[in-house]
């Protein structure tokens, strides 16, 4: 799928399992099911643990999101250029997955 972000400096996207923690504050990693990438101001990264900083140029206008349930695997794109910006790899996915989007 893809979203539209142009205009906004504040977002997050990305995939989350069902089993998710919702009522109590939790760290949005994939160990805790959660796949995604953000960006808040200036900053654009991906978040894996530690926080992988992502190209600060060009921003998305529109970001797409490909999960591949079958290898394990989240990547996101420039979907304007189909340009790579980051892929998670090498989870075996179980439960439901579910778009994310803050």
């Amino acid at each position: 799928w893809e979203v539209q972000v142009a205009g906004s400096r504040g977002w997050c996207l990305g995939v989350a399992a069902e089993s998710v923690e919702r009522k109590e504050r939790v760290t949005l990693i994939p160990e805790t099911g959660v796949w995604r990438i953000r960006r808040w101001g200036d900053e654009f990264d991906a978040f894996t643990s530690p926080p992988s900083p992502l190209p600060a140029r060009p921003i998305p206008r529109r970001v797409g999101i490909y999960l591949s349930y079958e290898s394990g695997s989240v990547s996101f794109y420039y979907a304007d250029t189909k340009s790579h910006l980051h892929t998670f790899t090498g989870y075996k996915f179980t439960e439901k997955l579910y778009p994310f989007f803050w």
